[in-house]
């Protein structure tokens, strides 16, 4: 089975965005609170800081994967562009809704402020394992056996 590339520049694209989207999220998060003397709030300052600029640069990564995938759209089936369309949704919840309440929570418990636990945590945790998920369904669908031009259906 030969296996035929879609598109570089996207393939490209979906690897720098999942690189630095697992960096962040899977291990600068979880790292940062295991340093010796670091303190609660300087880490969800970091947190705030690193998850703030890594929703904009995907964002970024995903219009330009649009704009190539739409430049190039006969090499690419619905499922891929709703791929796509879930990935920026799940960053646009992130981002206007999630991010915003987390970081005016991690603001209330650096200034000694106690809150009452909340689900909004997980819900962000079980996005970001979705986007990772769908990141690598992503990379794997930038391949096909055989080119478009020579399927029969």
């Amino acid at each position: 089975m030969k296996l035929y590339l879609k598109n570089p520049v996207i393939l490209m694209l979906f690897c720098l965005m999942a690189g630095m989207f697992i960096t962040v999220s899977f291990v600068e998060t979880p790292l940062k609170f295991q340093v010796e003397g670091i303190t609660l709030s300087t880490a969800l300052g970091l947190g705030k800081l690193m998850f703030g600029i890594s929703t904009k640069i995907q964002a970024l990564f995903l219009t330009l994967i649009l704009i190539f995938m739409t430049i190039s759209q006969s090499h690419y089936t619905k499922l891929d562009f709703t791929i796509t369309i879930v990935l920026l949704s799940i960053l646009v919840l992130e981002q206007f809704w999630m991010l915003p309440v987390l970081d005016e929570r991690a603001d209330l418990i650096s200034s000694g402020k106690p809150l009452a636990p909340t689900p909004l945590h997980d819900y962000f945790i079980y996005a970001e394992t979705a986007k990772a998920i769908i990141l690598i369904l992503a990379v794997v669908l930038q391949f096909r056996t055989q080119p478009n031009e020579n399927r029969s259906y």
